[in-house]
């Protein structure tokens, strides 16, 4: 069964350097310059913090032991202290558990909190503002359940996206089944009561003919109905519904039609030394020549099927008697000619249709288009 159903759930991935948080970062470190004075080392320091922050969700642990590191020469040395470090801090919990390191980021922040608060260096182990260590632990408190709630709410999308996906799949499987069953069903009873009929017309050989013609149209269906569903099952939704057809096969099919309505069709034999395939789209231009043949030609008359090729193009040409009057008004392929036009051009080919020496002639010409292969086996 060509059934495709979406790998283990994947999350976004995590993004690279965040740009947003370091024109943010930038901007903090631009507004710290302009109210206070800050040396050359200090910018350094604070950019380096801002860097810190920008990848913390791509690289969480490498950047939580880089902040750690930071911080812990701040203290060292306090001449470099600056709030734009020391409030980074929050933004660090927030990245590094967006990054899915919740608990890492916990102990970082623990640190983190810690070393601002107090000066281990010059041996003052007791936070200094209690007040301000408060605050402070509420600021990082925050960061980090920002980080864990926005993770979540991302994790539950994307878990959601993957149920849709799967209950699609399924609904898609279900229905192309029960097309597959209804509709093989009653095309396989056609084929049957068009052979009996033939079989048993033996005395009248115009109805087992359109018994013959009956039996092979259905047959064509189920192939073209199996191929569509093998193309739901492989490619979802499909925007274009189009059959590749190699020229032996598109030639037939246009040959056992009009042989149907009473035509005598020749040339199609010269189709099947041609070892390529028409390009999709091209059997609704082969059904709107076959609707026009039935419509205007004489009953009864010569159609005539002709392929040639090379190594550069593909050309065909059909030519065919046709009445002052459609006979069959009421047949419609839906494309037109002008259609059919664009498709051929659309393939860098050239079309023209008209009036021939008293006959109705359409031609056209595309670059050679791939080798036939193998069909693949639908599975059913």
């Amino acid at each position: 069964m060509a059934h495709t159903l979406p790998g283990p759930l994947s999350y976004p991935r995590r993004i690279g350097f965040n740009w947003i948080v370091a024109a943010v970062g930038i901007l903090a470190i631009a507004l710290s310059a302009v109210v206070s004075q800050t040396t050359i080392p200090q910018l350094a320091l604070n950019v380096t913090a801002v860097a810190i922050v920008a990848l913390a969700q791509r690289r969480p642990i490498a950047m939580g032991i880089a902040m750690v590191v930071l911080f812990t020469f701040m203290s060292a040395f306090a001449e470099f202290r600056n709030p734009v470090i020391v409030l980074s801090a929050p933004f660090l919990a927030t990245f590094m558990a967006l990054g899915g390191r919740s608990r890492f980021a916990l102990a970082v922040e623990i640190y983190l909190c810690f070393i601002t608060v107090t000066s281990p260096f010059t041996n003052q182990w007791i936070p200094y503002d209690w007040n301000g260590t408060v605050i402070y632990s509420v600021m990082l408190a925050a960061g980090l359940w920002a980080g864990i709630y926005f993770r979540s709410q991302r994790n539950q999308h994307a878990e959601y996206q993957r149920r849709l996906r799967e209950d699609m799949e399924t609904r898609k499987e279900t229905l192309t089944r029960a097309l597959h069953d209804s509709v093989a069903t009653t095309l396989t009873s056609v084929v049957m009561r068009a052979e009996t009929l033939a079989l048993t017309s033996s005395g009248e050989p115009k109805t087992q003919e359109t018994a013959e013609f009956i039996a092979d149209e259905a047959r064509q269906a189920m192939q073209e109905v199996r191929l569509l569903l093998e193309l739901v099952r492989d490619d979802g939704l499909l925007t274009e519904t189009s059959v590749s057809r190699s020229v032996s096969d598109q030639i037939s099919v246009t040959a056992r039609l009009l042989r149907s309505h009473g035509f005598d069709v020749r040339g199609d034999e010269s189709s099947a030394c041609v070892g390529k395939r028409f390009p999709p789209g091209f059997e609704k231009a082969f059904a709107e020549l076959a609707t026009n043949a039935i419509k205007y030609a004489v009953r009864g008359s010569i159609i005539t099927l002709c392929v040639g090729c090379s190594d550069e193009s593909l050309r065909f040409r059909m030519t065919n008697e046709i009445e002052p009057r459609p006979t069959a008004r009421h047949m419609t392929s839906g494309i037109g000619l002008t259609e059919t036009k664009r498709l051929v051009v659309r393939h860098r080919g050239e079309f023209w249709a008209g009036k021939r020496d008293g006959q109705w002639v359409v031609e056209f010409e595309i670059p050679s288009p791939a080798e036939e292969t193998t069909p693949k086996r639908v599975e059913t």
